[in-house]
């Protein structure tokens, strides 16, 4: 008697649960964008830009957070120019595939502090491409799609 009470129980609490679920309205973007948080220890993302050519181009890259943003360096690479083409990417952030957009950011300042933020999360391997780096970088900042 009790185990047949307890189903009932739990066959009402299964249809509640499944109405409120019919009937709150879905976003659709809860998983679209990262919890930038979650990943604050992770080195590598992907990215993945198209071609002028609508080749897709998966490229890995270092990020720093500043403020809890994402931010992105290059210099004049292929998937910089995909970006100035069309901001729109995705991204693959320990397998799971989000959307995203990014916008180029000017100024010193920015820059200096994407560089020091760089430079304590990558430590040794920053100092080495710091050697090798002829031109200026340019920032991105990775943030939600607004379409």
């Amino acid at each position: 008697m009790f185990h047949l009470k307890l189903t009932r129980v739990a066959q009402f609490w299964l249809a509640l649960v499944s109405f409120a679920a019919l009937s709150s309205p879905a976003t659709g973007n809860e998983d679209d964008y990262p919890n930038w948080n979650a990943y604050v220890d992770v080195s590598v993302i992907e990215l993945i830009t198209d071609d002028a050519d609508g080749d897709v181009r998966k490229t890995k890259v270092w990020f720093v957070l500043l403020g809890g943003e994402p931010y992105l360096r290059t210099s004049n690479s292929r998937w910089l120019k995909n970006l100035r083409r069309d901001p729109n990417l995705k991204l693959v952030i320990e397998g799971k595939e989000y959307k995203a957009q990014a916008e180029e950011i000017s100024g010193d300042a920015l820059r200096e502090k994407v560089d020091i933020a760089s430079q304590r999360k990558y430590g040794f391997q920053e100092s080495l491409i710091r050697l090798f780096s002829f031109r200026q970088s340019q920032i991105l900042r990775l943030m939600p799609r607004s379409t």
